[in-house]
């Protein structure tokens, strides 16, 4: 198995305090909004799934959105004399280019994002005069 890293928003920011909290949020939407709208084909679906992964950094830990895929099975494709095979590794690889090329980043993400977040602000507690910037 193999990954391919689609990315995240970047509304969450590692070293922010509430960071875990921004992820947590942030990766929920996008996770969603990917397997709504660009789920994994119906032939890959045992071999290709979406995850939330875990990288190191000098700041801290962060986290992405990535497809997880068995890159075996691709090679396997890639490899054969089979027309068909061929067209399965083609589909695949559009597939992933369809999803990578989606805008994360987009005023509509990150608008759900905020307000997901703002939600979880207590206003009693004056949560929200904490948080110096949103976006």
């Amino acid at each position: 198995m193999d990954y391919l890293v689609i990315g995240s928003n970047g509304f969450a920011q590692v070293g922010d305090p509430d960071y875990f909290t921004k992820a947590k949020i942030e990766l929920r939407i996008l996770f969603e909004f990917l397997q709504t709208n660009y789920p994994v084909p119906d032939e890959f679906a045992s071999k290709a799934y979406y995850y939330i992964k875990a990288f190191n950094h000098d700041f801290g830990t962060y986290h992405e959105v990535v497809v997880i895929f068995d890159d075996l099975y691709l090679s396997t494709l890639e490899d054969s004399e089979l027309e068909s095979d061929n067209e399965m590794f083609n589909k695949f690889w559009e597939w992933f280019n369809s999803v990578e090329s989606v805008d994360l980043e987009s005023e509509d993400l990150t608008g759900q994002i905020q307000q997901a977040y703002r939600k979880t602000l207590n206003i009693e507690k004056g949560d929200h005069l904490k948080v110096v910037r949103v976006a």
